[in-house]
């Protein structure tokens, strides 16, 4: 089933588009990190991952599946980083995907869980 799983999660999770943007300050009222689906491209889930940060910092990003096996991961740098992720519904049908960002500096992480390949919510916590 490992090997299944990884497999799946190969051909699952394709980055679509490495992206680091420099935008103009944001508000006070914009979370530190918002995960969005954005529509669908080949009749599949496509979601936006930003980091709303103003300053330069290191963040983790860890996707895994319901039973923890790690499915992608990537250290990033910059400031208002942008990654776009495109699940493979059809591979993951039942199965929830989580996607961790952990803020290196502080410690303090963002959870992100996608139910049905469609439905995110958000939880925020502090390690």
């Amino acid at each position: 089933m490992k090997t299944t799983m990884k497999s799946a999660a190969i051909g699952l999770m394709t980055l679509l588009a490495v992206t680091t943007g420099f935008t103009a300050s944001a508000t006070n009222e914009t979370p530190a990190a918002e995960l969005k689906v954005t529509g669908n491209l080949n009749n599949q889930p496509l979601f936006q991952l930003s980091l709303n940060n103003k300053e330069n910092s290191r963040y983790a990003i860890i996707i895994k599946d319901e039973l923890g096996e790690v499915l992608f991961e990537e250290r990033v740098s910059g400031v208002n980083i942008t990654r776009k992720f495109q699940m493979n519904a059809d591979e993951l049908a039942g199965v929830n995907v989580n996607i961790e960002i952990i803020n290196l500096a502080n410690s303090t992480s963002s959870v992100f869980s996608i139910k049905n390949s469609k439905t995110v919510t958000t939880e925020i916590t502090s390690k």
